[in-house]
């Protein structure tokens, strides 16, 4: 009896085993997951979207080249043969961690350096699972990559004096503190302890073709999008994110589950009726005027009480339109907010209560916040307020080309449900800043469907 016994326990734990991945490691206590995969298989994928060929490409930022030489210096100064650390990006990476406020955004950097000091600095409740075919030879190298000393006791590592690598199959865990490295194998070996097993979706991950994958409880997460300003979860119970790379471009979703039920309306815009004179275009439905106030947070560079003063400001004018625009040039902060059929009748008066002034003869206001004057006008039945004068609008709208002109707008043109929506010339704003020409855009928004707030991205 005692060996049937044994048997099934053995069994039992084959069969655990057997199912286990990189996500095996983490345990149910921990809030935030992330996991790049097979990195090998989409890197040739990601070459062919433009923005990431030019980040690579010696004929660009030269990333690919910089890192290589990185691995030859590492192999003439330590013999470490670069094959160790090249196999070990190729496969499955994964970053957890516990009671973190997780920036979203700040894993995708294009400086090596970034990537380092991340790994260096390492939370005491945080870990970082490398798959690899040579778990014990990577701690050494990333001991000469991450400048620290190295050491082997017993069967672990120690790089520097914070952290603890430990060895299981082929993984190697590095952690910001021995406890986490302990729980983390002991995880492992344990279903019940893991977070993969308590939360449903993510056998979704699991199974699902991505890039980059993961898992967040609200409170662990920050999103931070480009002029639209620090995304609020109140309403989430988990989020989920994933990517994939295809025809030229990197999709990423991020799938918020909501307490309530929520859906976005189909909207009407004129955004391609614009000039083509700047390289970030925002749409926000008027209902939405916390995005319109996170908007203008983004752009607006003033003192907390000037910034209150144009907040309330706004959030009168959007209570009077349908739509909200939002225009600019990113390398300079030159921005225009565009109000769709303005309809207050107070304007005047709302306008002289925080001390604008009026020019009839220019048929526009000025608001002098601090170092900076803000220009407002009315024109075709819309409100304009921001850093353009009303001539110089009208200028742009006779001398310039329309967005409708350019097929790369097409595609934000179609997003029609939608909370808020972003394109941003991506090749405008490099060539503009670092003097390389490419044609390169990124595209964003939010909608709601049912339970769920989605937001994607879409890069080529």
């Amino acid at each position: 009896m005692k060996v049937f016994a044994l048997t099934l326990l053995l069994i039992h734990a084959f069969v655990g085993l057997a199912n286990s991945d990189i996500f095996s490691f983490v345990h149910k206590d921990y809030d935030f997951v992330l996991r790049f995969s097979k990195g090998v298989t989409w890197y040739p994928e990601l070459k062919k979207v433009t923005f990431f060929r030019f980040v690579l490409d010696r004929k660009g930022l030269g990333f690919e080249d910089a890192f290589l030489r990185l691995l030859e210096d590492m192999k003439y100064r330590t013999g470490i043969d670069p094959e160790v650390v090249s196999d070990a990006i190729s496969n499955d990476i994964l970053f957890a961690s516990k009671g973190l406020d997780v920036n979203l955004m700040e894993f995708v950097a294009f400086d090596l350096n970034y990537y380092f000091e991340l790994l260096k600095t390492l939370a005491s409740n945080a870990i970082v699972v490398f798959e690899t075919k040579n778990p014990q030879r990577l701690p050494r190298a990333l001991a000469y990559l991450l400048s620290l000393s190295y050491k082997q006791v017993g069967a672990n590592y120690i790089l520097g004096d914070s952290l603890f690598c430990g060895t299981l199959g082929k993984y190697l865990v590095v952690a910001g503190s021995k406890q986490a490295l302990e729980l983390a194998l002991k995880t492992y070996s344990t279903p019940e302890m893991q977070l993969a097993k308590t939360v449903r979706d993510f056998e979704r991950l699991r199974s699902g073709t991505f890039l980059v994958s993961g898992y967040a409880k609200p409170s662990a997460l920050k999103l931070e999008l480009p002029g639209a300003g620090v995304v609020k979860w109140e309403n989430a119970e988990q989020i989920l994110f994933y990517s994939t790379v295809s025809a030229g471009a990197f999709n990423f979703t991020i799938e918020q589950k909501n307490k309530t039920k929520l859906t976005s309306k189909k909207t009407n815009d004129f955004v391609l009726e614009l000039p083509h004179a700047w390289n970030y275009y925002m749409v926000i439905n008027s209902q939405n005027s916390e995005n319109v106030v996170s908007s203008i947070k983004s752009w607006f560079k003033g003192t907390e009480g000037e910034l209150a003063r144009l907040i309330s400001l706004f959030e009168y004018f959007t209570a009077q339109s349908t739509n909200v625009y939002t225009s600019g040039r990113i390398e300079t902060g030159e921005f225009l907010f565009i109000f769709e059929n303005f309809s207050g009748k107070d304007m005047e008066l709302q306008l002289s209560r925080i001390g604008a002034r009026g020019d009839a003869q220019r048929q526009e206001w000025y608001l002098q916040l601090g170092t900076t004057q803000l220009h407002i006008f009315k024109y075709s039945g819309r409100l304009f307020i921001g850093l353009v004068n009303k001539e110089r609008y009208l200028q742009l709208e006779r001398t310039r080309k329309k967005l409708k002109d350019f097929p790369v707008f097409n595609e934000f043109a179609k997003v029609t449900n939608y909370e808020f929506k972003v394109f941003i010339d991506l090749g405008d704003l490099i060539k503009s800043t670092v003097g390389f020409s490419l044609s390169s855009k990124l595209i964003f928004w939010s909608y709601n469907a049912d339970f769920f707030t989605y937001y994607r991205i879409v890069l080529s």
